[in-house]
C-alpha cells in the first residue's frame, strides 16, 4: 500500500519510496507557454508549493536525465515531455528555516550562512559538469554578505555563459517569521531602505533584467513582503490568479476521491466509513477558490493529515485541525493586537465571523503598512487562506467567505486568543468548560454552560465595556467559547427560514455519535439601567428601539416583567419561524437513531447581568 504523503515536499522520495502521489506534471506544459520567464504563485502555507517546486526541480535539473523515466515515466509530463525538460542547472533557495530568535546582528548573519551553504551546495554541486566552478567557489569564498555572494555568483555565471534556474520557495517566510516575533521595526529595517533583505533581492532582480537568470519560480504566501522589498512586484508574473493555474496547488473533488477511494481498496479505511470520510473532509477542507476559477479545491495538508490520522487510529480523528496549521495561524495575532490593545482590523475580523463573509476588492499589491485598510487587510486574509472568493463581480470586486469548518474554528479561536491578550481579567478554566460541554451535548444540561460563561464575562465586564457592549458584542463572546468544543460546529447568523438565528450549535457529526442535544440561541441585548457615561448613546439600544421596552424604562415603572415579556415573546416568535426551516435537516449518511434533538434558548442580556435565560417547549 502506498505511504499517506503527509509533510513530505521531496519529489524524488515520494516517486521511490511508495507513497501516494497527485499527478500536477501537465502544468509544465502550461507555464513554459506563458510569455514570460519569472514567475510568481502565491498560495496559503501548507498547501503544496513546496512540493510542486521540487516537481520542478527535478524536472529541469540536467543531472537528473538518467532519472526521467524513473521519476515522471508514469505522469502526464513523461508521457508528454518538453524540449526544456533536464536542460537547466538548478539554483535553489529555501527562505524557510532561518532562525529568527536573536538579535538582529545575529540573525543577518544567519541569513547569510544560509545561503552562503545553499550557493556552496550548487557550486559543489555542478563542479562535475563545469570544473570551473572550483575557482568560483575559491573567488567567492571570502564574501560573507549574501547580497555580494549572490551579486558575484550571477556574474561569474553570466561570464561563464551558464543557464540556470532559479528556485525560490517561501521566499516571504524568513520575513513573516521576524515580522512575528519582533514586529514591524526590525521588519522594517530589513525590508526597507538599506536593509540587507531588500538588498538580497534588488541582486535578484538585477539578474532578470540583465537577463543573467534564464528562468525564475518563486513561491510564497502574501504579496506584501516582495512589495517591501521591491517597491511592487515588478520582478516577474504574478499568477496566482490565472484562472489556467487555479488549480496547479490543492486537490480538486475527483481527487480526493480518487484518493479515499483507493485506501478504502487497500482496506485502509472502512468501506461503511467512505461517505462519512468524504462528507469531513468536504466540510473540514474543501471550498477553496483562487481568482476567477470556478472549481473549489482542497487545502493538500488538511486532507492529508486526516487521513493520515484515520489510518493511524482507525477512526475520524476529533480534532480536524492539523497542529501546524494552528501553531501557523496563532503566529499572527500581530494582524488584531497591538500594545496588548484591539486595531481595527479586528472589528473586521468580527464581522467576517459573524456574517461569514464580506465584499471587498481583491488587491494584488500592497506594503505592511497598509494592512490596516479594510480592503488591504480582507486580501491578506485571503492569501493567508483564512478567505476566499464565494464570487467575483466586474472590477476586481469579489465576495469573500470563511471556506470550511476548520478555517471557522480557527479564526474562532485566533479571536479568543487575542480578546485574553488585550484583557487579561478574561480568563476562562477550559477544562471545566469541556465538562459542561459534554453534559449539555450528552445531557440536554445546557444552563450550566451559560451560567459559567456569564459568570466570567461579567467578572470581566469592568475592562472590556469598551469592546463587548451591545448585542453583537455578547453574541461574539459566546461563539468565541462555544467553538471550542470538537462536539458541536458553531454556525452564527444561521440563515433559516424567516431570518438569520444568532448562535446554531449544530452536531458535528464526523467526530461524534454521542451528542444528543442540538440548540437554536437566540439572544437579545437590553440597555441596563446606569450605563456607563462614556457609551456612545447611539450603541445604546435593545433590539425592539429605545422607547418602553428597554430596561432603563422598565427599571422606573412597576411593571418590569410584561417588558421583559415583550422582548421574549419576539424572540420565541423569531426562534419558531427559524426551526421551520428545512436547513435543519441532517446529513443523509447519519443514523436516524443519533438525529439530536433540537433545543431552543432565549437569552436576554445587559451590560451588567443576564435578565433571562430559558428553554423554549
Amino acid at each position: 500500500m502506498k505511504k499517506i504523503p503527509y509533510g513530505i515536499a521531496n519529489y524524488e522520495k515520494i516517486k521511490t519510496q511508495n507513497y501516494y502521489f497527485v499527478d500536477k506534471t501537465q502544468f509544465i506544459e502550461k507555464l513554459e507557454s506563458l510569455g514570460s520567464q519569472y514567475l510568481f504563485f502565491l498560495r496559503p502555507r501548507r498547501f503544496g508549493k513546496s512540493l510542486f517546486i521540487s516537481i520542478l526541480e527535478h524536472y529541469y535539473d540536467i543531472l537528473r536525465k538518467d532519472q526521467f523515466k524513473e521519476l515522471f515515466g508514469d505522469t502526464y509530463i513523461g508521457e508528454n515531455p518538453t524540449e526544456l525538460r533536464n536542460s537547466f542547472l538548478i539554483l535553489k533557495l529555501n527562505f524557510s528555516g532561518i532562525p529568527v530568535g536573536k538579535s538582529l546582528d545575529e540573525i543577518e548573519k544567519l541569513f547569510n550562512l544560509s545561503i552562503k551553504d545553499q550557493i556552496n551546495y550548487f557550486l559543489k554541486k555542478y563542479e562535475g559538469l563545469h570544473p570551473g566552478f572550483r575557482e568560483i567557489a575559491v573567488r567567492l569564498s571570502d564574501r560573507d554578505n549574501a547580497s555580494s555572494l549572490l551579486g558575484g555568483l550571477i556574474w561569474e555565471l553570466a561570464q561563464a555563459g551558464i543557464s540556470y534556474y532559479l528556485l525560490i520557495d517561501e521566499y516571504d517566510n524568513f520575513a513573516n517569521n521576524i515580522l512575528i516575533e519582533h514586529g514591524r521595526g526590525t521588519y522594517k529595517q530589513i525590508t526597507h531602505a538599506g536593509g540587507f533583505l531588500r538588498s538580497f533581492f534588488a541582486v535578484i532582480k538585477n539578474g532578470t533584467e540583465n537577463r543573467s537568470i534564464e528562468k525564475l519560480f518563486v513561491t510564497g504566501v502574501s504579496p506584501f513582503v516582495l512589495s517591501d522589498v521591491t517597491s511592487g512586484m515588478n520582478i516577474g508574473r504574478n499568477i496566482s490568479l490565472l484562472p489556467e493555474f487555479c488549480t496547479m496547488i490543492g486537490l480538486m473533488e475527483e481527487e480526493v476521491e480518487d484518493l479515499v477511494d483507493y485506501y478504502v481498496s487497500e482496506g485502509a479505511i472502512a468501506k461503511e466509513d467512505r461517505d462519512n470520510m468524504l462528507v469531513t473532509l468536504r466540510e473540514s477542507s474543501n471550498n477553496y477558490r483562487f481568482g476567477d476559477s470556478k472549481k473549489t479545491l482542497y487545502d493538500t495538508d488538511m486532507v492529508l493529515y486526516i487521513v493520515d490520522e484515520y489510518i493511524s487510529r482507525q477512526k475520524i480523528p476529533e480534532d480536524l485541525v492539523d497542529p501546524n496549521i494552528r501553531t501557523d495561524y496563532g503566529k499572527l495575532r500581530f494582524l488584531v493586537i497591538e500594545s496588548r490593545r484591539l486595531n481595527g482590523n479586528f472589528n473586521i475580523l468580527q464581522q467576517i465571523v459573524d456574517k461569514e463573509e464580506i465584499s471587498a476588492a481583491l488587491v494584488d499589491s500592497f506594503a505592511i503598512e497598509e494592512i490596516v485598510t479594510n480592503e488591504k487587510f480582507i486580501s491578506l486574509l485571503y492569501y493567508l487562506g483564512l478567505l476566499t472568493i464565494k464570487e467575483s463581480y466586474e472590477g476586481g470586486y469579489y465576495n469573500f467567505t470563511i471556506p470550511n469548518n476548520s478555517v471557522r474554528m480557527l479564526l474562532w479561536e485566533y479571536m479568543r486568543r487575542a480578546v485574553e491578550e488585550a484583557f487579561p481579567d478574561l480568563r476562562i478554566d477550559t477544562v471545566k468548560l469541556g465538562e459542561l460541554f459534554r453534559n449539555m451535548a450528552y445531557k440536554g444540561e445546557w444552563r450550566p454552560l451559560f451560567e459559567f460563561l456569564f459568570e466570567e464575562f461579567y467578572k470581566a465586564v469592568a475592562n472590556i465595556r469598551d469592546f463587548i457592549w451591545r448585542e453583537e458584542g455578547v453574541v461574539m463572546f459566546l461563539k468565541t467559547y462555544l467553538a471550542l468544543s470538537p462536539l458541536y460546529i458553531v454556525e452564527g447568523e444561521y440563515e433559516a427560514s424567516g431570518g438569520y438565528a444568532d448562535i446554531y450549535l449544530r452536531k458535528n457529526w464526523p467526530v461524534t455519535r454521542l451528542t444528543k442535544y442540538e440548540y437554536l440561541i437566540e439572544i437579545k441585548y437590553v440597555r441596563a439601567h446606569g450605563r456607563a457615561p462614556q457609551q456612545n448613546p447611539k450603541d445604546i439600544q435593545d433590539d425592539v428601539g429605545r422607547g418602553p421596552d428597554s430596561v432603563e424604562a422598565y427599571n422606573h415603572t412597576p411593571h418590569h416583567l410584561p417588558n421583559i415579556n415583550r422582548i421574549k415573546t419576539k424572540a420565541i416568535t423569531q426562534l419558531e419561524k427559524y426551526v421551520s426551516s428545512h436547513k435543519f435537516t441532517h446529513p443523509s449518511w447519519g443514523d436516524p437513531e443519533q438525529i439530536p434533538e433540537l433545543k431552543k434558548i432565549v437569552i436576554i442580556a445587559s451590560s451588567q447581568k443576564v435578565e433571562l435565560m430559558e428553554e423554549i417547549g
